[in-house]
């Protein structure tokens, strides 16, 4: 069964104004699940809107977001911003047939409660999301942005000293080599040992980035994906998410910017 149905705002007053809208075919810019309206209760569900396609929402339909300042099974939320951004806790989930519960997970808070997880992200709801389908919240100060399904296969973090920068699903770090050119990776074999490839071919990102700025090259004889032209990295010293310790490396690699310029078409630093 399609869980996606585009219906009036009017279904909130009542199922028989529901099935009267669906009857008219009446639609508006944003869906919510229909568990709750048949019984279902899904603690967790799925909206859609045109703009940001299909995302995770609470039972009220509102979003669910993640915060690009925490990592993978850690909130650096507290205080007042709680109050802004409330923690997501749902002890006993139930949801719809295509969200599987192995992305689901709990953690325990610095302040002693529980918040559940979706790929190891905490989740939050916005304060000025008043109604199902509200969004508000999706890329405010380009740090908060809602939980899209499919995940994200690139996502945004920040942090106080190096900024805004691109990471994969687990939150690891990516990184660019200033002898690279457009397009193109000129790493030497034993470059890739200390720097593995990022390899995707497929990209989900966050609304304040632009899919149009990825593409892909062939290194080695495998995919790697690239950012306005420039070859994407690990670095294998990085051990957890939120690792950054190959900024600055040999001052030709750096973590990648979202407003980095694009890559040149010949390299600014000699190989290695």
């Amino acid at each position: 069964m399609n869980r996606r149905i585009k219906l009036s705002w009017a279904m909130y007053a009542g199922l028989s104004i529901l099935l009267i809208a669906l009857a008219l075919g009446g639609c508006t810019k944003s869906t919510t699940d229909l568990g709750p309206l048949k019984g279902t209760n899904y603690t967790v569900g799925i909206g859609t809107t045109d703009k940001l396609g299909d995302y995770l929402i609470e039972q009220n339909g509102k979003a669910l977001y993640y915060y690009t300042k925490d990592t993978v099974g850690t909130s650096n939320v507290s205080g007042v911003l709680l109050d802004v951004w409330p923690a997501f806790y749902a002890e006993n989930l139930n949801l719809p047939d295509d969200l599987d519960p192995a992305n689901f997970g709990t953690i325990t808070r610095r302040d002693g409660k529980e918040q559940t997880t979706y790929n190891g992200w905490p989740l939050y709801s916005y304060a000025a999301d008043t109604g199902p389908g509200d969004t508000r919240g999706d890329g405010v100060e380009g740090i908060w942005f809602v939980v899209k399904v499919p995940f994200y296969t690139t996502m945004v973090a920040s942090k106080a000293d190096v900024g805004t920068y691109l990471t994969d699903p687990r939150g690891m770090t990516l990184y660019r080599v200033d002898f690279d050119s457009n397009g193109k990776s000129n790493a030497t074999s034993a470059v890739l040992a200390v720097w593995p490839i990022f390899s995707q071919s497929n990209f989900i990102v966050p609304s304040s980035l632009n899919p149009a700025d990825f593409g892909t090259t062939t290194t080695n004889g495998q995919v790697q994906a690239t950012y306005k032209g420039w070859p994407l990295y690990y670095f294998a010293n990085d051990k957890a998410p939120g690792q950054t310790l190959g900024q600055g490396v040999k001052n030709v690699w750096f973590v990648v910017a979202p407003d980095v310029t694009s890559a040149p078409s010949v390299p600014k630093a000699p190989l290695p």
